[in-house]
């Protein structure tokens, strides 16, 4: 099946997605307005987190398409635009970084290790080996992880032009990018869990297991650490984390607990 064929199934135009893919964001960057604006740190911390994250877009993609999600043509001609506009993304981070002279290698340092997220750490051929025994279904899990990220980064960049008012130009930029990511992984997990309870089930496996937001397994302890309390630590911060809860709960099947579980995985 081409990607044309999967722009019929739901109204999310994947064509018009891919037609539209937003690349580099530099022409848009005033580095010379930011140097003499400046950063705060934890602003430029928060900038480094963010920039690994979408860094690993890559690895995240290898880990998706070693299971049956890769015979999905409407989720696959998403994701090839979807990791072009989150290396973009990475990208504009990077110059920003380079305008205010800060740090720009990958963050380094002791990683958290919990049995709870053993599973994010399996390769791609123990994934392989469980996502076919999974077969179709793991989709669901797949497209509501990715909805749950995706709102997970959105409520950091607004944290970050919140913090940094000179960036409030280009984190409105990618917000509006990582919105039309967020469209398509909403509508596809909704079609896909009210499908079938056994995605239902797989999905629920797939949310508990994950390391949030997605790629942390890779981010130092202490990077993640300051990454949750900066972005869900506060009173504003709980209620972001409360939003998106909110909306893994309205899924087909998932439901309040599900819902609650996030929220707390999320607020140090």
């Amino acid at each position: 099946m081409s990607p044309r064929a999967t722009t019929t199934t739901g109204s999310f135009d994947v064509r018009e997605f891919a037609a539209t893919a937003r690349g580099s964001h530099r022409a848009e960057i005033d580095g010379e307005a930011i140097a003499r604006a400046g950063l705060a740190p934890d602003a430029v911390h928060l900038i480094r987190v963010l920039r690994d994250l979408e860094r690993g877009t890559l690895d995240r993609m290898r880990n998706l398409l070693v299971t049956a999600t890769h015979k999905d043509a409407r989720v696959t001609a998403f994701l090839a635009t979807w990791a072009f506009e989150k290396y973009w993304v990475a990208d504009a981070l990077d110059a920003v970084l380079g305008a205010v002279g800060a740090d720009t290698a990958p963050l380094a340092g002791p990683l958290r290790r919990s049995a709870a997220e053993r599973a994010e750490r399996r390769g791609p051929i123990r994934r392989a080996l469980a996502g076919n025994i999974a077969g179709a279904d793991i989709v669901a899990g797949h497209v509501a992880t990715g909805l749950v990220d995706e709102l997970i980064t959105n409520a950091a960049y607004r944290r970050l032009g919140e913090a940094a008012s000179v960036l409030s130009s280009l984190v409105a930029t990618l917000i509006a990018v990582k919105d039309r990511h967020v469209a398509f992984l909403a509508e596809e997990a909704e079609h896909k869990l009210a499908a079938s309870t056994r995605a239902v089930r797989l999905a629920r496996k797939a949310i508990a297991q994950a390391a949030w937001p997605i790629g942390a397994t890779e981010i130092p302890a202490a990077d993640r650490s300051f990454f949750e309390a900066f972005v869900f630590g506060d009173a504003e911060g709980r209620a972001a984390a409360e939003a998106i809860g909110a909306r893994l709960a309205a899924l087909p099947g998932l439901g309040q607990a599900q819902g609650s579980s996030l929220v707390a995985r999320l607020v140090p």
